[in-house]
């Protein structure tokens, strides 16, 4: 296929070499082309008009298989990028998108380690490029309105990748694979958080089991609003949840179904080891309550600072101001008094959680120290564990299908790889271009041909041929 490249290529250089000659005699024999005697001349071409037209035709028929062969074997491949931050120059995770690692040495070493041919990266890179519609395009840099974001790339890779024993077409395809596979795990929606885990869930606490199901199912929790945000709406076909709706449900997984799992473990004061639990919560009271003096003496602080002003500088000041829509409005101003009093307000609130925290975990302390709870209750917390799993598993499945289903429609797979056909009107254009100029320099060549032919026979031939002249004459005298 390489010889087949090499065609067109040929046939310019073979027209290059013809409209050389052609120049070259056109200027030899000027001085002898008759001025008005052209028509004649071209009369002298009759005989050779039928191996022009031949030739023109062998030419045409040559260079247009030989563009439409190199245009099926080295296609252009375009990508498109068809998830919707795309125009805003965005990936699907809304970090900057940078066409260049379509073609950076990590994406051309993995293409290079697949196909296992003998070339390197460098190599694999200088057969490469990429353009896309915009680069044709004279755009004012300074005019906002004439900014434009490219989602259509043209990747294009030489013939000389035959060299190393493939083809351009499985090049691009090697390249669209790990490109594709390299953007969905850096740029794409990563859902890997919907892999639960329950390893760790055996031989936990009754109590510690509970708050390790709810951090699994907030993992769920949180995870979907930022699809619900897109599209609250969006039903995968066959299936009446929304994100919205999934996110009730776990919800009231967590709010309902282990709070209830919680007071039934605390009612009977379940604990695999009950002195080891209460040196813990004794432990984490201990800390808690550190936490929890350092806050009040923080909002101690405030208050006091707040008690030493002034009560004519605690005034609010109403400076005039304009909204958005331009309407004029008098604007509250805060002062420092007022920044000590928020403060100590979310200190007040983080103790009185603290507080909260404490209470509790004395309870449970209480209820485990005095349990004489039966053999029976330790088993029906194990199923309660068991079904609780097992219904957060069920949450977790219908997370990832909805939001595959979303992905695959309305991301539309991120990227649309798809093959240029040859283009056979381009191809037939330039074909019947070259072929003109073809035939005009044969007949250009035709017509200067007996000029040319004259000029030659009355040119001296050298050194040889004055030499002769020369000899000629001198018996004459």
């Amino acid at each position: 296929m390489i010889l087949v490249c090499a065609i067109v290529p040929a046939l310019i250089l073979c027209l290059a070499i013809l409209y050389i000659m052609l120049f070259r005699r056109f200027f030899l024999v000027k001085a002898k082309l008759p001025v008005l005697g052209i028509r004649g001349a071209l009369g002298r071409t009759e005989g050779k008009r039928r191996r022009i037209a031949a030739l023109g035709a062998l030419f045409l028929v040559v260079c247009l298989t030989a563009q439409l062969a190199v245009s099926a074997w080295a296609p252009g491949m375009l990508m498109v990028f068809s998830y919707e931050e795309a125009a805003r120059g965005q990936n699907p995770n809304v970090t900057r998108f940078n066409e260049s690692n379509i073609l950076s040495d990590d994406i051309l070493e993995q293409v290079v380690q697949r196909s296992g041919l003998g070339i390197s990266t460098e190599q694999l890179s200088g057969c490469l490029s990429i353009s896309t519609p915009l680069d044709a395009e004279k755009l004012d840099v300074t005019q906002e309105s004439d900014m434009k974001i490219s989602t259509e790339y043209r990747v294009y890779c030489s013939g000389r990748v035959a060299l190393y024993g493939t083809d351009p077409k499985t090049v691009l395809n090697l390249l669209a694979d790990v490109y594709w596979e390299d953007f969905v795990l850096n740029y794409a929606e990563n859902d890997s958080i919907l892999d639960l885990s329950f390893e760790r869930l055996d031989g936990m606490e009754y109590l510690d089991a509970k708050d390790y199901l709810e951090m699994q199912a907030n993992k769920l929790r949180n995870y979907l609003p930022g699809y619900s945000s897109e599209s609250s709406s969006f039903r995968a076909a066959g299936n009446e949840e929304t994100f919205s709706s999934l996110s009730q449900k776990i919800s009231n997984f967590i709010d309902i179904e282990l709070e209830r799992y919680e007071a039934f473990v605390l009612e009977n004061g379940l604990a695999d080891n009950r002195t080891t639990y209460q040196s813990r919560m004794q432990y984490a009271n201990h800390q808690l309550d550190v936490t929890r003096r350092k806050e009040m003496a923080s909002h101690d602080v405030r208050i006091e600072a707040i008690n030493m002003y002034n009560a004519y500088m605690t005034r609010f000041v109403l400076i005039p101001t304009y909204d958005t829509d331009k309407e004029f409005y008098m604007s509250k101003t805060k002062v420092g008094v007022d920044y000590f009093a928020d403060e100590a307000k979310e200190h007040l609130e983080s103790a009185t959680e603290l507080v909260e925290e404490i209470e509790h975990n004395t309870y449970a302390s209480q209820q485990i120290g005095g349990s004489h709870a039966a053999v029976s209750a330790y088993e029906q917390a194990d199923q309660r564990i068991e079904a609780l799993k097992a219904e957060l598993i069920n949450l977790a499945a219908q997370s990832r299908e909805l939001c595959s289903t979303y992905v695959r429609e309305k991301r539309d797979g991120y990227i649309q790889v798809s093959f240029a056909a040859p283009a056979v009107l381009d191809s037939t254009l330039r074909a019947l271009l070259l072929t003109a100029l073809f035939a005009a320099a044969l007949g250009g060549n035709a017509v200067l041909d007996p000029l040319y032919r004259e000029y030659k026979k009355g040119r001296p031939a050298g050194r040889r041929g004055s030499r002769k002249v020369k000899n000629q004459e001198e018996p004459a005298s």
